[in-house]
């Protein structure tokens, strides 16, 4: 089964480039390879280690780029070179730095690329095994986390016996062959499931796709079996979600679902029912599910068969917010609820819409909320901050006339993240927009 479109692509802000061959200062430049020049004042968060280089960094670009790009040394103002990566002309990150030289005190010996990806790789492996993963109860996780493990436009999950491989760089999609071959090496995966997103494709200039290997025939579905803590899932790689199941909130359903026992809950965008497992385990009295995506549901109610749980749980195909305003309007609630939705701020630009969308998903959860009950609620949006977020919660009770209190911040285990990243890329929950609230 194979998907791939173009898509739209993101039209990156002009920087001057030549196509003459690149002059070197102190240091060699091989063939098909640009030199970036930094914009004055530019270079300081380059040289301690940040990740990315906008167009708006860049003074020029020397060399053939080519129409998808080249390898780049990127140089201070100075000409002194500070890293190596990936320049793409139409992606709104315009070189992904992969490897640092930190100070010029040290010499300029840039490893190659097939030697840094194998090296990065199993040192990723290494750290999830140093952390417990996979576990007896545990086998679907973040195995190589993009920046956060020095590998830019690469996430990587483990779905049990199955992986899947998101490219979100022209490098990192054009190096798949290596990359499934030494992961393959190293895991023996039974299927691997490869995909751009439409997010990706549009900010990247790469083509959208989501491919299996092995394929299968049209309409065939091809399942692998998961483990979270001793639930078992049954995932449909044909189907999936972004990299297929949200690991990152591992340890947040485990802490809500046990705060559950003898309690009515609503998992709100439940996607495979992860808190909603949780909490029937637990001793849930009754669990409802909303979702939108069929499969999705499909899925949630397998996993409740498979965890013998079926029949404390309810799964209903509905819009979230049109379902709460129904309930609302007649008079039910619910001792815990969840609210996990899909990114309402795709950008800057954004902001506001999404806010909005937030403080009318939490009002009518918080409404639905019965006296004494708890509310976990998230965002997955990075470009709503920590202050944003809690100010919403504010004026949301306040419309209830109500007090929020904030009972816990944060959200799962995180996989490992590069803080050498701007404030602004920083995952949601990290600074605290997974939090328990409860109302007075």
């Amino acid at each position: 089964m194979k998907k791939a479109s173009a898509g739209p692509v993101y039209a990156a802000p002009a920087v001057h480039v030549t196509e003459r061959a690149p002059e070197a200062t102190g240091m060699t430049i091989p063939a098909g390879t640009v030199k970036v020049t930094l914009a004055r004042g530019k270079s300081k968060p380059f040289w301690i280690g940040h990740p990315w280089v906008f167009s708006g960094a860049i003074d020029k670009v020397e060399g053939p780029v080519g129409q998808f790009g080249a390898a780049a040394i990127v140089v201070d103002e100075r000409g002194n070179p500070l890293g190596t990566g990936w320049y793409a002309p139409d992606a709104q990150i315009a070189v992904r730095l992969l490897w640092h030289r930190r100070t010029t005190d040290l010499p300029f010996e840039p490893p190659s690329f097939e030697n840094l990806l194998a090296e990065r790789l199993g040192e990723a492996l290494r750290l999830r095994a140093s952390l417990g993963f996979p576990a007896d109860k545990t086998n679907v996780y973040r195995l190589v986390n993009a920046e956060g493990d020095l590998l830019p436009g690469l996430v990587v999950d483990r779905l049990g016996s199955a992986l899947s491989i998101q490219f979100g760089s022209r490098q990192m999609l054009d190096a798949r062959e290596s990359i499934v071959r030494i992961l393959s090496r190293e895991l023996k995966p039974t299927r691997i499931v490869a995909s751009v997103s439409e997010t990706s494709s549009r900010l990247e200039g790469i083509p959208s796709m989501h491919e299996l290997e092995p394929d299968t025939a049209p309409g065939e579905r091809a399942e692998v079996d998961i483990l979270e803590d001793g639930l078992r899932y049954r995932i449909d790689l044909t189907s999936m979600q972004k990299t297929g199941f949200y690991a990152d909130q591992r340890e947040n359903r485990a802490r809500f679902g046990a705060l559950s026992a003898g309690r009515s809950m609503l998992d709100a965008y439940c996607h495979y029912g992860g808190f909603g497992l949780q909490a029937a385990r637990a001793g849930a009295s009754n669990v409802t599910q909303v979702d939108t995506s069929n499969p999705a549901l499909e899925g949630a109610r397998e996993a409740a068969r498979l965890n013998g749980l079926d029949g404390k749980i309810e799964a209903l195909n509905a819009d979230a917010i049109v379902y709460l305003k129904e309930q609302q309007a007649a008079g039910r609630t619910w001792d815990r609820i969840v609210i996990d939705p899909p990114k309402f701020a795709q950008g800057r630009s954004h902001l506001e819409d999404a806010l909005q969308k937030y403080a009318r998903l939490n009002t009518l959860a918080m409404a639905t909320l019965a006296p004494g009950g708890l509310l976990l609620t998230c965002s997955c949006s990075r470009h709503v901050g920590e202050e944003e977020f809690g100010r919403m919660l504010t004026e949301s009770g306040h419309r209830l006339r109500k007090s929020v209190r904030v009972l816990a911040l944060g959200s799962a285990r995180r996989p490992p993240d590069g803080l050498g990243r701007a404030r602004g890329a920083l995952p949601q929950g990290l600074a605290g927009r997974s939090g328990v609230i409860a109302l007075e």
